[in-house]
């Protein structure tokens, strides 16, 4: 059985191989060949939880166990930590233990990167991020790797997680503009892309539907019934609005809440795994404004780990464990 760590990851795999495994890990949604259990949320008590992901498809299976842990940026520890372990489906022996967290890190950012792909406009060159934890940072990664980004705008309710991002990221990308904001509204007036990854319970933007005209808008955090990142005003905007999983309708409070009050409706509402199949174009309707939800699913731990593992063997990766 082969042990991978964070670093190990993140060598074994480029931005597009992860990019394009979560796209075809949509098509096997799409075409319904896995087996995939809701995922178990286990409250642990102060807005705690233990999720437990396990999923089914082809060769492999994967389960992952994670935890979020909000209070942990008190104590200097992440928010979210995870271990998944990746084996043969047909014997139904271990093949690999990962670190979780870097691979929920880098697959959540390749679906909000392939939404970029898909849906932003062609000549989009700058991204607001608001929320600037670990995830924040695979989130501009990814973007950067989807489109040819020149300046990035960054928020978060905490300076100085925002200036540590900044700084962590612009030695990887020193030609790139990198500017903390003030608010998160200055910070929608000088992006294309907008990109919320936070553990908000309530919206973290105003409720001004202007300032979502033309943007791309992607909402990362919020995964819980009564929990959303974006206002009423972003649905205003746009004509569609495009999920990565159906259950995001039941899930997600960014989706649920929305439907409920009548602001947004279920035929507006489309997967991305749907939408790239159908080679269309996206219908950014007549403010150009497009909005994309994810919450994630074991399907996408699966098609992570099973490129990472494969790229690792080939390139002599990881410590075998006996």
């Amino acid at each position: 059985m082969l042990y991978l760590n964070s670093q190990e990851i993140t060598t074994a795999v480029t931005c597009d191989d992860m990019m394009d495994g979560v796209e075809q890990a949509m098509a096997v949604y799409e075409d319904k060949a896995y087996t995939m259990p809701e995922r178990m949320n286990v409250p642990c008590g102060d807005g705690n939880i233990l999720l437990l992901m396990p999923c089914i498809a082809g060769d492999y299976m994967v389960t992952k166990v994670l935890t979020l842990y909000p209070g942990n940026r008190a104590v200097e520890k992440p928010v979210i930590q995870a271990t998944v372990m990746l084996a043969d489906s047909r014997t139904g022996t271990p093949l690999a233990i990962m670190d979780g967290g870097t691979i929920t890190a880098m697959r959540t950012g390749a679906v909000s990167g392939s939404s970029i792909r898909h849906l932003a406009k062609a000549d989009a060159d700058s991204v607001g991020l608001v929320g600037c934890g670990v995830q924040g940072f695979y989130q501009l990664k990814y973007s950067c790797a989807a489109r040819n980004i020149r300046k990035i705008s960054l928020f978060d309710m905490n300076p100085e997680t925002a200036l540590n991002l900044s700084e962590k990221f612009k030695s990887d990308y020193p030609d790139i503009e990198i500017n903390i904001m003030l608010s998160t509204e200055d910070l929608i007036n000088e992006s294309d892309i907008i990109i919320t990854a936070t553990t908000a319970r309530k919206p973290v933007l105003p409720d001004i539907h202007k300032l979502f005209k033309g943007k791309h808008c992607i909402a990362v955090g919020s995964f819980e019934h009564d929990v959303r990142e974006y206002p009423d005003a972003v649905f205003s905007q746009s004509s569609k609005t495009w999920v990565d999983i159906d259950y995001a309708k039941e899930e997600s409070g960014e989706i649920l809440i929305p439907l409920k009050e009548g602001i947004l409706k279920e035929e507006q509402i489309i997967t991305l795994g749907q939408f790239i199949r159908s080679r269309s174009e996206p219908d950014r309707g007549e403010n150009g404004t497009t909005f994309f939800k994810t919450v994630g699913m074991a399907l996408f731990d699966l098609a992570a780990a099973q490129l990472i593992y494969q790229r690792a063997k080939d390139r002599g990766l990881g410590t075998v464990l006996d």
